[in-house]
């Protein structure tokens, strides 16, 4: 059954998603114990102050250009953005889970008989592999699986057109990982998917400050950009992300 399926408001989904991932690596990790393994794991939640541009329609009604306002401070008209990572690596092998909420909503044309609102949410969640390459020092090759599912709805002319669409693209890239002085740590993630398999395009990046405070704990201070074209017949979801994430590593 899948979370969508299930009568929880969003926090609640976030929060069972969340226990489900941790268990899951406890799970694992005993399993690794009791097979003297060496599996390193780390789970970090982020939080993304992103801004938002693009477009999307349903039902054939297409929305006025979005461009959210930045600030890092202020989320203008995002009501959610919260991401959770979980990694698992030994030697040169690893695997890598990432959950991401998003929530918007936004208004146009207010007060004008073309008022139109705007509004999407979903989930976008990746599965992948890794192997750290012999041939270059600190660079891991990833490759996986993105599933996104996402609403979009308007209301404009008393009509309210709404349609969910779920769709899962491949995705390749690398990550590229150098420790710097004392206990900074610089990591850069870059990884094209779609193909027009499902979606049209799909390009993540991420470059990130890592501060290791403890062999357990680690603050993490980055920079992300996702954009996803995704059309088909009167839907489209064609939507950039950007800004700054916070996050904190914790190993076990």
């Amino acid at each position: 059954m899948m979370l969508s399926q299930l009568n929880l408001s969003v926090t609640q989904k976030y929060i069972l998603l969340f226990t489900m991932v941790i268990l899951s690596g406890s799970c694992s990790r005993l399993y690794a114990d009791e097979a003297d393994d060496s599996f390193v794991y780390e789970i970090t939640p982020y939080l993304w102050a992103a801004s938002i541009k693009g477009t999307a329609a349903s039902d054939g009604e297409e929305s006025p250009p979005i461009d959210s306002d930045y600030s890092f401070f202020s989320l203008d008209n995002l009501d959610g953005v919260f991401s959770t990572t979980l990694t698992a690596r030994k030697n040169q092998w690893g695997f890598l889970f990432d959950f991401l909420y998003v929530a918007y909503e936004d208004t146009f044309l207010e007060a004008t008989p073309l008022q139109t609102t705007l509004k999407f949410e979903g989930n976008i969640i990746e599965l992948a592999g890794a192997y750290t390459t012999t041939s270059i020092d600190n660079l891991e090759i990833i490759a996986g699986l993105r599933r996104q599912d996402i609403t979009v709805s308007l209301a404009l002319l008393n009509r309210n057109p709404e349609q969910a669409k779920t769709w899962t693209d491949p995705f390749v890239g690398v990550i590229y990982n150098r420790p710097l002085r004392d206990k900074f740590n610089i990591g850069l993630r870059g990884d094209l998917g779609g193909f027009g398999i499902e979606s049209d395009m799909a390009v993540n990046a991420q470059a990130m400050i890592r501060y290791q405070i403890s062999n357990t704990f680690s603050v993490k201070f980055a920079y992300r950009y996702l954009k996803v074209k995704f059309d088909e017949g009167n839907y489209l979801y064609d939507i950039k992300m950007n800004g700054f994430q916070i996050g904190l590593g914790i190993r076990f």
